[in-house]
């Protein structure tokens, strides 16, 4: 279940917060996205950015250890905001 926009606001702290753990780029491709890591980035912040949960996430690219992403890592999101 995603976040709504009240959500996200509260747990990002507006739009600012999330920017610092998520700064990879992305590639739309219509129903989900395909998203490089860089270095940084965290798996909750990449979450809150698109607003789907760490769970997801993990699901959707057979994450086991959701402290434990690389850099240049491709991930698919299937999201429901994009920022």
């Amino acid at each position: 279940m995603a976040i709504n926009e009240k959500e996200l606001n509260e747990v990002s702290g507006g739009y600012g917060n999330w920017q610092q753990y998520a700064k990879g780029s992305y590639v739309n491709y219509g129903q989900y996205i395909v998203y490089t890591v860089v270095g940084g980035d965290v798996l909750s912040g990449i979450a809150i950015r698109f607003g789907v949960t760490v769970q997801q996430i993990c699901q959707w690219n057979n994450i086991k250890n959701p402290d434990l992403i690389y850099i240049n890592q491709k991930l698919t999101i299937y999201p429901t905001i994009l920022r």
